[in-house]
Parts: C-alpha cells; structure tokens; sequence
C-alpha cells in the first residue's frame, strides 16, 4: 500500500508539474485574435553583412591600346541598417517598405587574364593593386513577407523583395591608373625583348629595362577618372523566426540572400582614353530587428 499510495504521490507532482508549464505556455501557443487584424507597423534592423568575393572586368583604351582584364575584389565583414513601414493583412502576409544604407570594406583587388592588343596574345603579369575603404550601398526595397503559426507568439516567415541599390565606391581608397600603367609596362618591355630578339620571359638589361620604363610613364591625366557610383535593380529572399514579445512589439531574428544587377561604372577622358568596370554583387545578411504594431 505504501508503494501504491507513493506512485500516486509521484504520478499527482507530475500532473501538478505539467499543468504548470502548460500555464506558463499557453499565451506563447493561445491565438490572439487582435493579431488576424490588419495593422500597420514600423521597424528597425541591423544586420551583419558578408559580401561574396565579387568578380567584374574591366576593358579600356589608352592611346589607341586596347586591354581588358578580370578582377577579384575581396570585402571584409559589413553592415547594414534598414529602416522599415509595413502593414499586416491578417491573413499572414506582410506589405513593407525597406529603406536601408549599407558599408564593407574592400581589402583586396587582383586583376587576373590580363590581355592587351599589343601584345599579340602574349599574356601579361597578374596586378594585385593596395586598396582599402568602404563601398556604400543606399537603397530601397518593397518587401512580401508570409508570417507561419498565425495567432502564436513564436511566427516563422519567409518572403523577398526587390528594389533599386545604389552602390557607392568614392570611399575606395586607391592609386588610379596603376592596371593600366602596369599593362604599358609590360607591353613596352615585351617590344623591348622583341627588338632585341629575345624569348618573351627572358631578362633585359638593366639599362635597357630601366630606359623601356621610364619612356613608357603614362602623362598625368592619361588614365580617365572612373565613375565612383551606379544604381541597379536588386532583390533578395529570405526567412526568419519572430517573437511577439507584447501585443505590439515583434523581436525577429533572420537571413537574406541578396543581389544587385550588374553594376557598370565608366570614364572617358578629352585625349580619348577611356575605361569601363562591370561588376557583380551579392551577400548574405544575418538580422536582429524590431517591430511595433500599430
């Protein structure tokens, strides 16, 4: 009998325990019917931003040479601040309007394939040019967004948006020219080898090497000035999970894909050089935000 009347003790606390916890979790899982309203909102996000290596090309013309080269630009960890006004349907769909400004620095730049006309398919030195500075992003996006688990406090969703981007690399810190002044170079000391009717890698003499340089310095202002900025379509698709914290406050924790459409930066000079950079870019965006309903 005791061992009867202790399960039944034991089996009682559990009920006693259980009932508890289901106390404690049913405003998490209870709908709240306010929620299936539509309602207005406004937010704040602040993510951590991780920019994929970009590729662009780069092709141009200094006095009558035609180049062209790809490069690899390489960016530190950025981030991003988006200010937000949306509006709940109550049926789980969310209307938003995102505006946002965005920074990471460049760390590398290496030009890879380099080709010119001159040099009759002789292919050139990698260039790897010292570059430091952020490259801005200021845009804005209408986003959709489906909310899961309606009426619960804990509300999975996914959704997108597209938009427009403009990127802005006036901040890049680098010495203009350097890409083509290293193409001159090489292509100048290739004819110099020519002339003396050595193999394409073979060495100079120094005399020779450093009178072929010193003829082949570009004038300043050969090189033409390159657009520091464009402004594309752009869209991106992600998920996360939001918590209602109160009735009006929804804390969300997410990830976004994103993509700008192929950026294209120019420059033209009056001796009739010029020069044209088209770029890719993309990352990955991990967000804590906020919202408030109305």
């Amino acid at each position: 009998m005791r061992r009867i009347s202790y399960r039944i003790s034991m089996f009682e606390r559990v009920i006693v325990v259980a009932g508890a916890v289901a106390m404690f979790l049913m405003p998490v899982f209870t709908p709240d019917v306010r929620a299936s309203e539509p309602r207005w909102y406004v937010g704040l996000s602040v993510p951590v931003m991780f920019l994929d290596d970009s590729d662009s090309v780069t092709k141009g013309t200094t006095f009558g040479n035609d180049y062209s080269a790809s490069a690899t630009n390489e960016y530190s960890a950025g981030f991003k601040v988006s200010g937000l006004l949306g509006r709940e349907f109550g049926n789980g769909f969310r209307l938003q309007v995102e505006g946002f400004f965005a920074r990471a620095n460049i760390d590398k730049l290496i030009y890879t394939g380099i080709s010119s006309a001159q040099t009759q398919g002789v292919p050139l030195e990698d260039v790897n040019i010292p570059v430091s500075g952020p490259a801005d992003q200021l845009g804005a996006m209408v986003n959709v967004w489906y909310d899961f688990n309606e009426g619960s406090r804990w509300r999975p969703f996914i959704g997108g948006g597209i938009g427009f981007v403009q990127v802005d690399w006036d901040g890049v810190d680098y010495e203009p020219g350097t890409l083509e002044q290293s193409i001159t170079n090489q292509t100048a000391l290739l004819g110099a080898r020519q002339q003396l009717q050595l193999p394409p890698d073979a060495p100079l003499p120094q005399a020779v090497r450093d009178a072929t340089l010193a003829r082949a310095q570009l004038p300043p202002g050969a090189v033409p000035d390159l657009s520091g900025t464009d402004t594309v379509l752009a869209f991106k698709v992600g998920g996360g999970l939001g918590y209602e914290l109160t009735n009006h406050i929804t804390l969300q924790m997410s990830y976004r894909f994103f993509k700008a459409n192929q950026l294209e930066f120019n420059g033209r000079n009056a001796l009739g050089n010029t020069v044209k950079v088209t770029s890719d870019l993309q990352g990955h965006l991990f967000e804590v935000g906020v919202r408030y309903r109305f």
